[in-house]
């Protein structure tokens, strides 16, 4: 005799509780930003605000840049970055930011573009 655990829901509500379960797992335990395809802020989560320094409303609306040194964002490798995450592209590594009062952070993070339902990017998450 064997038993199959079906781990997948089966409707709808299910499914959208098993979404918003992973959701919260991710919130709890990672440090993440969203950006629209330029790289402005759209939102932050706490441990994102707590990892720079600052509070919501002192990065939402602004632009990516305000995390990075001027020589780096003022660069052609900068406009590169966000120009392929703009296509879809997905990148990883480490990165040098700033958080408040231009303090130096070091982040292990990716750079996830998200997807509408026609396969077009329509913003970027970061992970860290």
């Amino acid at each position: 005799m064997s038993t199959t655990i079906e781990s997948t829901p089966r409707d709808k509500a299910g499914l959208e509780l098993d979404l918003h379960s992973l959701m919260t797992a991710i919130e709890r335990s990672q440090a993440m930003i969203e950006f629209d395809l330029e790289g402005n802020i759209l939102r932050a989560n706490t441990n994102f605000l707590d990892c720079v320094g600052y509070r919501l409303d002192e990065v939402q609306g602004r632009h990516h840049r305000m995390f990075c040194t001027p020589e780096h964002a003022s660069s052609v490798e900068y406009a590169t970055f966000w120009e392929k995450l703009g296509k879809g592209a997905f990148d990883e590594g480490q990165y040098k930011r700033l958080g408040k009062n231009g303090r130096e952070i070091w982040l292990q993070a990716t750079y996830n573009p998200v997807f509408d339902e026609q396969g077009n990017p329509f913003k970027v998450v970061k992970f860290a």
